[in-house]
């Protein structure tokens, strides 16, 4: 995999404007009042009902006086201020920071402030940088799904509170669909291992390396390259898959379980460690490792990919 250095290339696509959502939102609703205004078709066999009579009244009808008591005025509350427990100079920056977002390419005091924080998580142990690197575009990404937070590579209110919290990291239970009968290959992107089991017990556990922030072979963007949750199934295994992007020897020992997505040792991931990722295969850092697992791994086997979300 061929890897260079960032200035930004690419912009994910803008979000569908809130506005536009609203006045389909509308149109739905209207849709469904002009639908519950048409006539009940009545059941098959009776006649359809008529409109009820009202017989005229002897007595007149007695006016309504009861008067209704003043509800109690609701007092507005406050919601606590998430960064009071930081120092008055760091809320400063943070507050400075929250209506930000950064991204690859990025500069400025804000970036000083993410890598600071990033590296006390345990995400960014490189040296500082005037702008978000690809290193730290992929340690914006491993750190998000380590908070089961939307990871886009992006950084955002979510983000920053989430690092000004110290929130912390989501479990590390398996779902599960992993502890079913057979071998299965259970990957957790928020903690980025690759757990392997039979028979629903646990055999081995290894480092992975996942999709993120990496660029094209061919096109030479740069942009996230995502590893599909899922369930898939082994179909074959290689020892030298040919490739079209990346050529020979790129994918040694792999396991294959989707056109796009393999279990294969990265000489990348050993030589470089988390500041890159993969285009969206489960990277083996150890070359052992990853013939470990095209020996034990037969056809069929289970393939489970997944992201554990935030709790609230």
């Amino acid at each position: 995999m061929t890897t260079g250095h960032l200035p930004l290339t690419s912009r994910p696509t803008a979000p569908t404007s809130p506005h536009r959502g609203a006045r389909r939102g509308l149109g739905v609703l209207a849709a469904l009042i002009l639908l519950g205004g048409c006539a009940t078709t009545p059941p098959a066999g009776g006649p359809a009902p008529s409109a009820p009579v009202s017989s005229p009244s002897t007595e007149p009808a007695a006016s309504a006086t009861a008067t209704s008591s003043p509800s109690p005025s609701a007092t507005p509350t406050t919601p606590p201020d998430p960064l009071a427990h930081l120092s008055k100079a760091k809320r400063k920056q943070y507050k400075a920071c929250l209506p930000k977002t950064l991204r690859a390419g990025s500069s400025g005091s804000c970036v000083t402030l993410l890598q600071a924080e990033l590296k006390k998580a345990g995400f960014y142990p490189w040296g500082k940088s005037r702008y978000v690197t690809v290193a730290g575009a992929n340690a914006i990404l491993n750190y998000q799904r380590s908070r089961g937070l939307a990871a886009d590579g992006w950084v955002g209110k979510d983000t920053w509170l989430a690092l000004a919290t110290k929130a912390p990291t989501v479990s590390k239970e398996l779902p599960q669909t992993c502890y079913t009968k057979g071998v299965v290959l259970c990957v957790d992107q928020a903690h980025r291992t690759l757990t392997w089991l039979r028979n629903g017990k646990v055999v081995k556990k290894f480092k992975v390396r996942l999709g993120g922030y990496a660029q094209h072979a061919k096109t030479h963007i740069w942009r996230n390259f995502p590893t599909a949750n899922g369930t898939w199934k082994v179909y074959d295994k290689q020892v030298n898959p040919a490739s079209e992007n990346y050529g020979s020897g790129a994918m040694p020992y792999s396991t294959m379980f989707y056109p796009d997505m393999y279990v294969h040792y990265s000489p990348g991931f050993n030589r470089q460690g988390y500041s890159q990722s993969s285009h969206g295969c489960v990277n083996i850092r150890k070359r052992s490792d990853a013939i470990w697992i095209f020996k034990n791994t037969p056809i069929g086997a289970k393939v489970h990919i997944f992201s554990t979300k935030a709790t609230v």
